[in-house]
């Protein structure tokens, strides 16, 4: 297909097909004609419209599957819906459905920080707490039902815990916390896991329930979905998942009365096959995965197209042909429309709706290639703008990094994404964004890279399964991306980058692993944080002294580009070299913060000059040293960059030759030492806190003007002693 290189809509070429059809078209542009599988407004869609898979089937016909995985977007909620309507009109079965908002998950995992460094404890616990909160809920049905509930009253023991349950107000886990909050606050978080069984009678409780059931011959189906909301991929949101399947599976297995089935999405299911050594032998065969075919894809989208356009076809292929004209007609039209996809109705749904909503506003009742390339285009945009809104604020640098592989090729090496990324820098330096260029020089090329990765922007190919993995679970890869890596950008980004290729073809949709969460809000910060901590430690590897002088005065480059980034730009090492006053380390004031803004204004330093010393003490050489560099351009401030453990200066010596200098020559030099541009280092460990250092120096600055330059002379005292208001 040809690149689309605008967002411009088809023209208006075709005529409409009828009246009824201009009519029909009409109506989509109030409501989308096809749906959401998800959304709520379309239930009626959902009802009318459902495709009653083979998945499906099997789910009702045999009780051999357990955890249904799927992802982001192929229908677990809409056969979560579908399985809960089918059982609920057989009188003889009971369905209980569960389906927890983040608040609830995120109380449970507060009851779960004792077992944060340990998956297998956490799921131990867990899988008890389950299978009991479980068995309690179906003896509350039985005993709420009036034909049922004598079977109840006779048992002096269920009764108690059902009463014990029952005083607990809130949801399903609310009363699951409060119970086992009992239970787990011991010390020891093995011994609590080995009594936690028989704290909550847990044998005896699983026997009685199972008992009734068998005596009111009902069946109970116990369905939950939505367990991602407030899921997290460490071992405590892991361990709570992985107990929730094996309490499944155990009851289950049990009683031909239980029937209970877990939705679970493809990232959260892999975590927990990578963290659960026992997960082959207890999970694995009770899995049933989610996957559509072109085929009934097809049959998906004819069935909204006959209840939108209240068609009464019975072929779906014709049902297709009567909504579309010219190359869109035909298999080999839809499977067109599956190149833009990745296999999953979500994506589907969102691109024909945007298609037939062009053809509409172009008064055409049939969608056409055009409409169908334009929607793909303004959805890829759409999501790459979302992509940028989503992660500007943590990832400043992430317009710049994406928007280098413009006009480019969808898959490459890693060493050529990092060639691109690496001209991006260029960019950043010209655009004067503070927050992106700090994010850049911390990170580096490769850190940006492994960025990317984090937030799903791009991919890594798994030679083991011949297979593009896109992250799944917010955390970076394990290891750094080597050249050869083969990496991939998301074909849902290819057409908003104008990419040279811009759909995937049939069958390698298949070979896309891209279940990732949008997490990166502790994903990012933790790759500046890693980077941070290697500049800061690198100093404690640098001798003092003349050994270290070269290697000292290269970490001052580093970290002055880092802290002061767009603030100073081109800030280069001995930019006068062959000059007889060279100067170590200049870079430009362009006067974009308010402290910068100050230093022009009071001290016209337009060149900034940072002499970089590797030892402690300094003396009046060293100070008069810097202040012979400050004239013209250079104004008439400097810093002086030393290993003192501190900034503040001493008095009887630093103190005297400040002032001295100030007053004999109008020059104002400021000492910084190692540690505290560790210190402002620290500070930008959060891109959000970018302004943090501007304010840290101007703090400075006020200190040698309030303080420093009005205090009398300390010269002929016998004791130095540290002159050190606070700096916050």
């Amino acid at each position: 297909m040809m690149r689309k290189k605008s967002r411009q809509a088809p023209s208006s070429s075709s005529s409409p097909d009828s009246m009824q059809g201009m009519q029909d078209m009409q109506g989509m542009l109030r409501s989308n004609p096809l749906g959401d599988i998800t959304a709520e407004n379309d239930k009626k869609m959902l009802n009318e419209a459902f495709v009653a898979t083979g998945d499906f089937r099997t789910l009702i016909e045999s009780d051999d599957r357990t955890v249904v995985v799927g992802r982001r977007g192929t229908g677990k909620s809409a056969l979560f819906i579908q399985l809960q309507k089918h059982w609920e009109r057989d009188k003889q079965v009971v369905v209980l459905s569960f389906a927890p908002e983040d608040s609830e998950i995120i109380g449970f995992r507060s009851l779960m920080k004792p077992f944060s460094e340990s998956f297998t404890l956490s799921r131990a616990a867990t899988r008890l707490l389950w299978r009991y909160a479980l068995l309690m809920e179906i003896a509350s049905y039985i005993a709420g039902s009036y034909k049922t509930s004598s079977l109840v009253d006779r048992d002096h023991f269920l009764r108690e815990h059902l009463d014990r349950w029952a005083g607990f107000k809130g949801s399903f886990l609310t009363k699951c916390r409060k119970i086992a909050k009992e239970f787990l606050t011991n010390d020891s978080c093995e011994e609590a896991v080995g009594d936690l069984s028989g704290n909550l009678d847990l044998e005896s409780v699983e026997e009685k329930v199972l008992d009734l059931l068998g005596a009111a011959k009902r069946k109970i189906v116990v369905l939950m979905d939505r367990l991602d909301e407030g899921y997290e991929p460490d071992a405590i949101g892991i361990g709570i998942i992985a107990g929730l399947a094996y309490a499944a599976i155990e009851l289950n297995k049990k009683s031909e009365y239980i029937r209970p089935i877990v939705f679970l999405r493809d990232n959260i299911y892999r975590a927990l096959a990578k963290e659960d050594p026992d997960y082959s032998r207890n999970i694995e065969g009770q899995v049933i995965r989610l996957h559509w075919d072109w085929a009934q894809l097809l049959i998906l989208a004819t069935g909204r197209l006959k209840v939108s356009f209240d068609l009464h076809m019975e072929k779906d292929q014709r049902v297709w042909d009567r909504c579309t004209a010219g190359d869109l007609q035909g298999r080999e039209g839809f499977k067109k429309c599956l190149q833009f996809t990745l296999y999953r109705p979500r994506d589907l749904l969102s691109l024909l709706n945007e298609a037939f909503f062009c053809a509409a506003r172009q008064s055409r009742s049939t969608a056409i290639v055009s409409d169908l390339e334009y929607a793909a285009q303004s959805i890829s945009l759409a999501r790459l703008e979302d992509l940028w809104k989503e992660y500007q604020r943590i990832f400043p640098a992430i317009q710049i990094a994406t928007s280098c592989f413009k006009d480019g090729e969808p898959e490459l090496l890693a060493k050529s994404a990092l060639l691109k990324i690496g001209t991006a820098f260029e960019e950043i330096e010209v655009s004067g964004d503070h927050a992106a260029l700090a994010e850049a020089r911390i990170l580096h090329p490769s850190g940006l890279l492994q960025s990317l990765y984090s937030v799903g922007f791009l991919g890594v190919h798994d030679s083991s399964s011949s297979s593009y993995s896109f992250c799944h679970d917010g955390r970076t890869p394990d290891k750094g991306f080597s050249d050869n890596d083969k990496i991939l950008i998301h074909p849902c980004y290819w057409l908003g980058l104008n990419l040279s290729k811009n759909a995937l073809a049939e069958g390698e949709a298949e070979e896309i692993n891209d279940e990732y969460d949008i997490k990166v809000q502790s994903t990012t910060p933790e790759i500046r944080s890693t980077k941070i901590g290697q500049v800061i430690a690198q100093l404690d590897k640098i001798p003092p002294g003349r050994e270290g002088d070269r290697e000292f005065e290269v970490w001052c480059l580093e970290t002055l580009k880092i802290v002061f980034a767009a603030h100073l730009i081109n800030i280069q090492a001995h930019p006068n070299g062959a000059a007889i006053q060279r100067r170590d380390i200049v870079g430009t004031n362009n006067e974009k913060s308010q402290f910068w803004r100050r230093v022009f204004a009071d001290y016209r330093s337009r060149q900034v000059v940072f002499d970089a010393k590797n030892y402690s003490d300094m003396g009046p050489d060293e100070y008069r040293q810097l202040q012979s560099y400050l004239i013209g351009n250079y104004g008439k401030l400097g810093f002086i960059i030393t290993r003192d453990s501190d900034e503040h200066l001493l008095a009887g010596r630093d103190l005297d030759w400040v002032r001295e200098i100030y007053q004999g020559h109008g020059a104002l030099i400021i000492k910084l030492s190692a540690k505290f541009l560790c210190k402002l280092l620290q500070k930008l460990r959060s891109p959000e806190k970018h302004d943090a250092v501007d304010k840290q120096m101007n703090s400075l600055l006020d200190i040698y003007e309030r303080n420093y330059l009005s205090m009398k002379s300390t010269s002929g005292r016998k004791q130095k002693k540290q002159i050190s208001p606070t700096v916050s």
